[in-house]
C-alpha cells in the first residue's frame, strides 16, 4: 500500500496572536503527520490468541485511509473545542512460521497467512475556560465529550505440507466493534521560554468514564514559533479501557507527531 500523510488539525498549543484582544474571536489550527502505534486486544476465539497489534514501523505502509483534525474557537474566557481521528488501517503477514510479533512459534512445518483490519473514529467535543493568561504561561480547563467507534476484522490460514488445515481453528474470521460516547475532563496550555519567548512546551491531559471503563489522553513535545506561524514536534497517547465483558477489551493509539501551526 502507498505511504500516506497523516494530515489534521491540532488540539495543542493554544496561542494567541499578539495584536488581538480578549473581545475577539481567537482561532487556532495546526497541520501534522501522526504515526501511532495501534494495539489492542480483541475476543475473538482464533488460534493467534486474543492480542492485537498494528506496529508503527508498519502503519504507514499499511494505510488506508487516515483524516485528522481539530479546530479551536475562542473569545474572552471561553472557547470550544472540536477534536477528529479517523483511520483506516491494516497489517498482515504471510506464510510466518510464528504468530504474536514472532513470541509464538508454529508446529515444524506449520506457517500461517493473516490479516487485520482496523477502522476506529474518536471524536471530541469540549469546552474550555481560560485560568491562566500570560506572555509565558497559558492554562485552560475543559469539559465535553468523545466519541469512539471502532471495528477490527481478522482472517487466518493455516498451511501445512499437506496443505491448508481445515476449518474452525485452521481457516476462520473474527470480528469486534465497538461504539459509544464518554464524559470527559480535563486541561491543555503551554509554557512558553527564550528570549523573545519563541520556543514552548504544548501539553494536553484529559481522561473520562461512560461507555468505556475508563478513556484518557495526554500529549506534550516542544515547539518553536516564527513570524509565518509555530512548528512543533509532539508525543500522543489515546487509550480507552473497555472492559473484559466487551469484543474489544482495550484500544490505544500512541506515537509522535510534527507539524506546523497558525493562530488568527
Amino acid at each position: 500500500m502507498p505511504t500516506t500523510a497523516l494530515l489534521g488539525l491540532s488540539l495543542l498549543a493554544p496561542g494567541i496572536a499578539c495584536a488581538q484582544t480578549d473581545d475577539d474571536w481567537q482561532y487556532r489550527a495546526s497541520m501534522y503527520a501522526f504515526f501511532p502505534e495501534i494495539d489492542g486486544r480483541l475476543r475473538a476465539a482464533t488460534p493467534a490468541g486474543d492480542q492485537l497489534t498494528v506496529d508503527a514501523d508498519t502503519l504507514v505502509d499499511n494505510l488506508h485511509f487516515a483524516a485528522m483534525g481539530s479546530f479551536e474557537a475562542r473569545k474572552g474566557h471561553w472557547g470550544l473545542l472540536a477534536d477528529l481521528i479517523y483511520m483506516d488501517v491494516g497489517d498482515s503477514i504471510s506464510n510466518s512460521p510464528t504468530l504474536g510479533r514472532g513470541t509464538v512459534p508454529l508446529p515444524s512445518g506449520v506457517t500461517a497467512d493473516a490479516s487485520l483490519d482496523i477502522e476506529a473514529v474518536a471524536f471530541t467535543l469540549a469546552a474550555t475556560y481560560r485560568v491562566i493568561d500570560s506572555a509565558s504561561n497559558t492554562l485552560d480547563l475543559l469539559g465535553g465529550a468523545r466519541l469512539l467507534d471502532a471495528k477490527a476484522d481478522l482472517e487466518w490460514q493455516f498451511d501445512s505440507p499437506m496443505g491448508p488445515l481445515p476449518p474452525p481453528m485452521g481457516q476462520g474470521k473474527g470480528e469486534a466493534s465497538e461504539s459509544g460516547w464518554d464524559a470527559i475532563v480535563g486541561l491543555k496550555g503551554q509554557h512558553r521560554f527564550g528570549s523573545r519567548h519563541q520556543w514552548f512546551v504544548p501539553y494536553y491531559l484529559d481522561a473520562g468514564t461512560g461507555a468505556s471503563d475508563l478513556t484518557w489522553q495526554a500529549a506534550t513535545g516542544i515547539g518553536y514559533s516564527a513570524r509565518w506561524g509555530d512548528t512543533f514536534l509532539i508525543w500522543r497517547h489515546l487509550d480507552y479501557d473497555l472492559g473484559q465483558d466487551r469484543r474489544f477489551e482495550d484500544l490505544s493509539f500512541s506515537g509522535p507527531a510534527i507539524g506546523v501551526a497558525f493562530n488568527w
